[in-house]
């Protein structure tokens, strides 16, 4: 079985509401939810892949506040071996609507911190999200 390595980059986006709580921006692939993430372009910094692909994916643009570190998995495809490593940065909203990337995305919506825990499908972007909460505690915005 043949062995490759992916490299992502993504963004836990954030922002007020109204109320002034903290919403989190997710994406959902059929019945998956996680955060907005993809392919790092050969040559492309981390940080600058992970704002396009937020943009690409979810219509936002948004600024980094924080590094969230990264977290690495396998999977298969037909008799591939893949071992994915995803860094993953702490954005804050700044504007543009709410538009999922019809070819790859299903729904992308803000969502409250307890629905976001609730609702990632993935151990690996819960543990993100808590890395996240911490880093806003820390920075004075939770």
């Amino acid at each position: 079985m043949a062995t490759k390595w992916e490299f992502s980059a993504g963004g836990v986006v954030f922002r007020k509401n109204e109320n002034g709580q903290v919403e989190i921006l997710l994406i959902r692939v059929k019945t998956r939810w996680s955060f907005p993430k993809g392919n790092i372009e050969r040559g492309e910094p981390k940080d600058q892949a992970a704002l396009r692909e937020v943009k690409e994916e979810t219509g936002v643009d948004a600024k980094i506040l924080d590094y969230l570190g990264e977290v690495d998995y396998w999977y298969n495809i037909g008799l591939t071996k893949i071992h994915k490593f995803v860094y993953y940065y702490l954005m804050e909203y700044l504007s543009g609507d709410v538009v999922p990337q019809k070819e790859e995305i299903d729904e992308a919506k803000f969502m409250s911190i307890a629905e976001a825990e609730k609702s990632l499908s993935y151990s690996t972007d819960k543990e993100i999200l808590d890395r996240a909460i911490k880093s806003m505690k820390k920075l004075g915005i939770l």
